[in-house]
């Protein structure tokens, strides 16, 4: 047996971590492979992953569904159960990954040709590496089931590793293959190659963990595909919903206000979406471990679990706001050329709204992983039509900064009031307990950074790299102070040097 909740700490770190390498990944390759590129292919080849993405809807929420049975199944220690569902869902992913590859060759036969692209050498490159990508993303489908089961077995731990290596890798190989001279189609090629690679080792990684699984499409069923459709219908809609919220940004300032607009406003919602995503790594390993708590009945487990998340995180989401208020102007100044300043003013209000979603996002993991996400559909249906209303209310008056308060008011007021009230029903657990612990870490956080912050700023104002990384080091040095204060005592204990908590205290376990 392995201790349920070390093991989602593993998770949770191995989350982090590959979170980690994938931004310094970005940070370093983005340059070089837009200087090697040029602006022309690297804008086709853009545009070859934005053609591919709008396919991942026919995924129709198979994924989360196939993990959050998985853990299901696995705490009720039914192996038949989960050789339905690894087996049904092959033969559905077996159906949507043909979709996608032939969608792929229709799209860059068809359709590619409508993009403004010059070079009619360039155009066939593109159109290769789309076809490519397509075969890419097919045959990920074909062996998620059984390569993504590691989640389903709250084993992120070893599936956070493979992809890590594997994001080195491939950008190695890509690396080496740009330093050849090789076009789109070889990088193309290069992310196919070692998706399949990493798939295949995490296939057999995961058959001798669990030697009872078995690949038999014979044990495919219409009653498991029903219900792994009916589960994943409303994973759909919210990520339907989700589309509109968090990718219309660009395209209503483009249509109502200018393109120079959209440009300015992208840096800002690009570092909101990094501090979401600090929390969002964390999501799948919660939602396992909820799916699995819930299954062997330990309710108390799950409210345990959702509110320690909702006070670490609103405590790590107020105080990454405050620094992003009185660090934004700085920042803007350092990082981007002078008419980009107004995207400052836009990080200072998206900061606000994101300070309340992210907690928020915990309860998001919670709700997939006991089948309540439907509570959270309601919210997003209603964020998305109050931001497309505010949207074309303020744009026209305010531009970009209208834009920003029309993401930022349905933010504030949907996850400080109707959110807890939904989330609140799903766990049975009262509203203002919810509320409250929410704003009794939010007031910390704001309480530990906001007088260093604005002290420093003056004593040692932010106007090169060196000062701005003093400034943000000094600060966060509080803050992870201040963070050891907030943590129960159990994880406090845990820190300590040769401290240990006893198997006894844990929610639950899970067979290895």
């Amino acid at each position: 047996m392995v201790d349920l909740r070390r093991q989602l700490t593993r998770n949770v770190w191995t989350s982090w971590l590959g979170y980690l390498v994938r931004l310094a990944i970005s940070f370093l390759f983005v340059p070089y492979i837009t200087a090697v590129l040029g602006d022309a292919r690297y804008g086709v080849w853009v545009i070859v992953f934005q053609t591919i993405n709008y396919f991942t809807l026919l995924d129709f929420g198979l994924e989360k569904a196939l993990v959050t049975f998985i853990s299901r199944h696995l705490g009720q220690r039914t192996f038949d159960r989960i050789n339905r569902t690894l087996n049904t869902t092959t033969v559905l992913y077996l159906a949507i990954g043909s979709v996608i590859i032939v969608g792929a060759w229709l799209a860059a036969t068809f359709l590619f040709g409508f993009f403004r692209i010059e070079d009619p050498a360039l155009a066939a490159e593109g159109r290769s590496a789309l076809i490519i990508i397509g075969v890419y993303m097919g045959t990920r489908l074909y062996l998620l089931p059984f390569a993504g089961a590691l989640a389903g077995f709250q084993r992120f731990d070893i599936g956070n590793s493979l992809y890590i290596i594997e994001d080195i890798v491939r950008t190695v190989v890509m690396v080496l293959l740009l330093m050849q001279g090789h076009g789109l189609a070889a990088l193309a090629l290069a992310i196919l190659g070692t998706s399949l690679v990493r798939q295949v080792i995490a296939i057999v990684w995961v058959r001798r963990l669990y030697p009872q699984m078995r690949f038999d499409l014979k044990l495919a069923d219409r009653a498991t595909a029903q219900e792994l459709l009916d589960y994943s219908k409303i994973t759909f809609a919210i990520t339907l919903g989700w589309l509109v919220i968090y990718n219309t940004d660009s395209v209503l300032l483009g249509l109502m206000s200018s393109a120079a607009a959209a440009g300015i406003f992208a840096p800002a919602a690009q570092l909101m979406l990094y501090l979401r995503n600090v929390i969002n790594v964390v999501a799948s390993p919660l939602s396992a471990a909820a799916s699995q708590m819930a299954a062997e009945n330990n309710v108390d487990g799950v409210r345990r679990l959702y509110l320690k998340g909702l006070r670490y995180s609103s405590y790590f989401s107020f105080f990454a706001a405050v620094g992003v208020i009185i660090y934004a102007r700085p920042f803007v100044d350092l990082w981007l050329v002078p008419q980009f300043a107004a995207s400052a003013e836009v990080m200072r209000i998206l900061a606000i709204g994101t300070a309340v979603f992210v907690p928020q996002i915990v309860g998001n993991a919670i709700l997939f992983g006991i089948d309540r996400h439907r509570y959270l559909l309601r919210v997003v249906v209603i964020e998305a039509v109050l931001k497309l209303g505010l949207s074309l209310m303020l744009i026209g008056r305010y531009g970009m900064l209208g834009m920003a308060w029309a993401a930022t008011i349905p933010q504030a007021l949907l996850y400080a009031t109707l959110y807890p009230v939904y989330i609140g029903r799903a766990l049975s657990l009262a509203t203002p307990l919810i509320v409250m612990t929410m704003l009794r870490s939010a007031f910390v956080g704001m309480f530990i950074s906001l007088p260093p912050a604005i002290l420093l700023s003056y004593l040692l104002p932010p106007d090169s790299w060196w000062t701005f990384g003093a400034n943000v080091a000094i600060v966060c040095g509080f803050g992870l102070v201040g963070g050891y204060f907030v943590l129960d005592a159990e994880d406090r204990a845990r820190l300590r040097p040769g401290k240990k908590t006893g198997p006894d205290s844990t929610p639950g376990g899970i067979e290895t």
